[in-house]
């Protein structure tokens, strides 16, 4: 067997092993837009430290705690990714931390984003047996994503990109549908399609697999890609990608190029340099007299 086939199975294998069914406690939820309408959220200052900065937020799920981190700083006129974390990502900034290590050179600010009820894997297990939760989380960050951008915090940014892993790719491509504030987009091994994951390769409660429309008029977003302008969109897919598969959401791309990676879905995080190199050669196109490696 291919080796990145069996790592992402035995990564799969895991999850399912030591995790609870997603939404076995409920597999019903608000739409997505309901949820977005009712995020509110007080982005605080953006301090950049390195300090973590927590955002309290309130929705359909009731009280929800995001979070920022600059993980590193080039200056207020440079520009920026704001970066997602993946969906199971402790500490929610491990992966675009390995891409830029603390120390690096890099003329990119780069603002680490936590998503709600993932501090913890037993938060994680515990919150996602609701469907509800897990839209909710979604649209905080999406809210979340906006408020940065609108802010005066980066009002002098060079050009803005949203980025993010996995479920941080669902994130931004989530952004762009409904916003496309931002001046480029990259979503790693994600897609449009997301429900897709849930009734094909993670555990989900049998009652969330007898229902699958809930989920996919929820979580899935291929219809309305369909009818967008995605030509600031700079999807990454992994030829060898056992939770995300190519087959699946490739297709769900509906045309959108997509640069393919020759892994499986782990194989970003293990060569975070790919990551970096994308990020900066997206950047290099839109702002090209302030990108530098």
């Amino acid at each position: 067997m291919n080796t990145h086939i069996l790592k992402d199975k035995l990564f799969l294998a895991i999850i399912n092993l030591l995790g609870k069914p997603f939404f076995s406690g409920s597999a019903q939820s608000a739409a997505f837009l309901d949820h977005l309408d009712a995020i509110s959220l007080d982005l605080p200052k953006l301090e950049r430290d390195g300090s973590f900065i927590k955002v309290p937020a309130h929705g359909l799920a009731g009280f929800m705690e995001a979070g920022l981190r600059v993980i590193h700083d080039a200056g207020a006129d440079a520009p920026v990714v704001i970066y997602h974390q993946g969906g199971g990502e402790i500490p929610f900034d491990h992966t675009i931390s390995a891409a830029y290590p603390s120390g690096s050179s890099s003329g990119t600010t780069v603002i680490a984003v936590k998503t709600p009820f993932q501090t913890t894997q037993e938060e994680l297990r515990d919150r996602f047996v609701d469907f509800n939760n897990y839209v909710a989380m979604i649209a905080c960050v999406v809210k979340l994503t906006e408020a940065l951008i609108q802010s005066t915090e980066l009002a002098g940014a060079a050009c803005k990109v949203v980025a993010g892993y996995s479920l941080g790719g669902f994130v931004s491509g989530r952004h762009h549908i409904i916003y496309n504030t931002a001046d480029a987009y990259i979503p790693f091994v994600s897609g449009t399609a997301h429900a897709e994951i849930f009734l094909t390769t993670v555990k989900a409660a049998a009652k969330a697999r007898r229902n699958p429309e809930m989920l996919r008029s929820r979580l899935n977003f291929t219809e309305a890609w369909k009818k967008a302008d995605n030509s600031n969109v700079f999807p990454v897919l992994g030829r060898y990608d056992q939770l995300n598969r190519l087959t699946v959401q490739g297709p769900s791309y509906c045309g959108t190029p997509f640069d393919l990676w020759p892994g499986g879905h782990l194989y970003g995080v293990q060569n975070p340099q790919l990551i970096r190199q994308k990020i900066e050669a997206v950047i290099a196109r839109f702002c090209p007299s302030r990108a530098r490696a």
